[in-house]
Formats: structure tokens, sequence, C-alpha cells
């Protein structure tokens, strides 16, 4: 794939062959491969200060180029090249509205990613879902031999209607097309409610008590010597997951200097510099239940087997994810890793934290945690927050004081009644 080079005047291994950008004199021009002109070097300028948005201006005329020199289109005039010029193929041709700039899919398939990191900051996250889109649509186009066509609604029609309606794969080829097509600018209208009908496989989340009894199997060691230790690392990843609800790959983001600090809540703190990204951003993180911070020894971090990882590379943030998976399933934990941060927000509920404060803690927006953890609400889990509450309310009318002024008093027991209002109502909603 094209890529940025550095504005330095440098080449390296990987882009011999390959037409660049560089900046010189203050202005940038594309260097183009020495084999184009039997050895010698030649570039062709763009008249384009050095500036963000001209660096933007001039990819977009370095896949003009490379494009040209993959396909062996190049004009080595240059006459092309310049602006106003008729060879140049940037419009839909007249005649057929259902294609992109000429372009065969498989061009638009190489040009993909710099279309899409357009609009988009390139972080290890935005990396990983352009990779995932990538593979859809290289995916549902295998019906044909090969990708040397010009793509039409009667192509698009036809992968969609090689999934099943109502299934994941339906929803997921949908989702990566209109990402793709958007990119190119494709006039396509996607029918309504084409994606619908696809419900998530349902979890059964562990218990507290399962989660400490899979805690205690994923750390027994391996009867290999050279692996002696690592079962006690991979215990206490397990254990800053649960007690933290992370995403797998956010251990590898965990900011040690600040992290574990604060002997009154232990707070965690993820960085997303040290991994390039996450997918939810730097922030704050608090533990629940607060006991286990004790229980596990978090304070006292064992990343022998992390440190395997320090290279914060996307091919390792993925390795190390499925590695933990294979690890639970090794040892037949019994569950997902997934499932421990799913039973984070549960649990978070349960212990009277509000809805708002999680999703912060867990890098959502209020609607994207609400929609996600809904559906994992269990009629136990709503008696156990609704129980709370009226304990709580009933503790604030029995006590005739705790050195708090009556009014004082009085707003405490308003607000556990408007809490109290809130759980049924959310009760409410659940059982409709």
């Amino acid at each position: 794939m094209l890529k940025r080079t550095s504005r330095r005047n440098k080449s390296d291994s990987s882009t011999v062959g390959k037409a660049r950008i560089e900046s010189n004199g203050g202005y940038l021009r594309i260097v183009l491969p020495k084999h184009l002109y039997s050895g010698e070097r030649k570039y062709l300028s763009l008249g384009l200060a050095d500036t963000p948005t001209n660096w933007t201006r001039a990819e977009a005329k370095l896949l003009e180029v490379q494009r040209d020199i993959d396909y062996n289109e190049f004009d080595t005039s240059l006459k092309k090249y310049q602006p106003g010029s008729k060879n140049q193929v940037n419009t839909v041709a007249p005649q057929d509205k259902g294609q992109v700039e000429q372009l065969t899919l498989k061009q638009m398939l190489a040009d993909f990613e710099i279309r899409y990191f357009w609009t988009r900051k390139k972080t290890k996250q935005s990396q990983r879902t352009f990779n995932h889109h990538q593979e859809v649509v290289t995916r549902v186009f295998n019906f044909q031999k090969d990708f040397n066509f010009c793509l039409t609604k009667k192509y698009i029609d036809k992968a969609i209607e090689l999934t099943d309606a109502g299934t994941h794969l339906r929803k997921d080829t949908v989702s990566s097309l209109r990402v793709f097509l958007k990119c190119f600018k494709f006039d396509y209208e996607f029918e309504s409610g084409i994606a619908k009908g696809y419900q998530p496989q349902e979890r059964n989340l562990p218990t507290d008590t399962e989660i400490i009894e899979g805690w205690q199997k994923i750390q027994v060691e391996h009867s290999s010597c050279s692996h002696k230790g690592n079962g006690e690392s991979w215990g206490w990843i397990m254990a800053v997951i649960a007690t933290y609800g992370l995403r797998p790959h956010e251990v590898l983001a965990i900011d040690y200097e600040k992290s574990f600090q604060q002997a009154t809540d232990y707070r965690l703190y993820i960085n997303e510099e040290i991994t390039g990204g996450t997918k939810t951003g730097s922030r704050v993180v608090y533990p629940l239940p607060f006991q286990w911070v004790e229980l596990f020894d978090i304070p006292s971090p064992k990343t022998q087997y992390l440190d395997k990882y320090k290279d914060p590379s996307l091919a390792n943030l993925d390795k190390f994810s499925d590695r933990f998976a294979e690890r639970m399933r090794f040892k037949k934990v019994g569950f997902r890793p997934y499932d421990l941060r799913h039973r984070y927000a549960i649990r978070g509920r349960e212990l009277g934290y509000k809805v708002d404060d999680l999703a912060k803690w867990m890098g959502h927006s209020l609607k994207e945690h609400t929609e996600t953890y809904q559906r994992y609400w269990s009629d136990n889990s709503h008696a156990i927050v609704y129980e709370k509450m009226l304990s709580r309310q009933q503790e604030l009318e029995t006590i005739p004081n705790q050195n708090l002024s009556y009014s004082e008093l009085e707003t405490l027991l308003t607000k556990a009644q408007q809490r109290i209002a809130e759980l049924e109502a959310e009760l409410l909603n659940y059982e409709s």
C-alpha cells in the first residue's frame, strides 16, 4: 500500500520501485522510480508548498501516478499528470454512472487505504478497523475469478444477496461496503432494513465466584521449565482485565508510573500513546470491586509475559489478545475474555454506580454503554440494585442523625428516592 514517506529526503527499502513524495526547497514533488527512465532519477514537480493540506493533495496525485505504474500505463512524458490534462481520469463516465473513476475493483482496493485515512486519524485501532473492512470487501466479491472489472450495482447486489438475511455476515458485509463505497463516492442505495434482524449470540456472564475460580486455573504453571513464571503473569493479566473491565490489548497500554499509586482507590491509567492508539482513548479506570485489588495483588504487577510485547505494533496487539483467549481455552476457564469486561459493567450497576460514570471509565458514550449492556441485565441484577437502594433509604430514615443537619439528611433521602424511581423506570423498560 502507498504510505506517506518521511519529509526528510530519504528512501527506505520498503519504497524501492515505488513513487514517493518528498519536500525540496519548501515545495513538494514526486520522486519517480529509476527503472522508468533506464536508471535515471526523474521528478514530477507539483508546484505545491510543503503544508499538511498540500500533502493530502500530493498523495492524491501519487495515487494516480502509482496506479499507472502498477498497470503499465505510466506516461513518461509526464504530460498526463499536469493540471488540466485531458488524459486525467477523475470523473464518472456519463454512459454508466455505476462505475467510479473508471477504476477496476482491483485498483479500488489498492487505493482504499489512502482514501480511508484522508478523513481519519491513523492509529492502531483505526488501522485494525480498516484491515477488517478491507478483508470483508475482498471476501464478498470472491464469486468473480479476478477483480479486473469495474464495480456496478449488479455486482454489489449479488455480493449482498450471497449472504443470508438476519445474520452477522450480512450485517458485517453491508457495514464494510458502506464504508468502502463512500470512500469512492459511489452512488449506491442500500435497501431499508437490509442489515437488520441480526441478534448477537447470547452470553451467559460468569459470576464473580466463577471469575475467581477461573483466575486460579489460568495461572497454573506450564510443565515446561522455559515457561516458568508465565502462569503468575497470566493470572495478574486476567485479574486486571476482570477488576478494571479492560479490553485484553489495553493491558499493553497501562501507564505503570501512574497506576495503582493511590491506595485510596488504586485507579488505573490507560495511556493510548504507549500503543499508538486504543479504541477508547486514554482514560482513568477504577477497580470494581475494590476488594479484588488486594485479593489478586494487583499493585504488584507480574509483567514477565507482557515484556514479550513491548513493541507496540498492530500485529503484537492482535497476537496478545489472541494468545490470552487461547490461554483461557487451554486452561478451561469456562468463559471468554470479553465476558470479564461485560461483567465489570453489570457489577458496577449492582454496586450502585451510575451508568454515566461506568460509561466514562469504560470509554463509552452513555448511549453506546446503555445499548451494549442493557441486554446483559438479568432479573437478579435488577433486584440487587433495587434492594441496595431500598436499604440505603431505610438507613437514612431510621438514623436520627449522622452529625448532619435535618436539611442535609432530607437532601440525601430525596436523592435516594429519586434513584429508586430511576431504577423502577429502568426495570419497567427492561421487562417491556
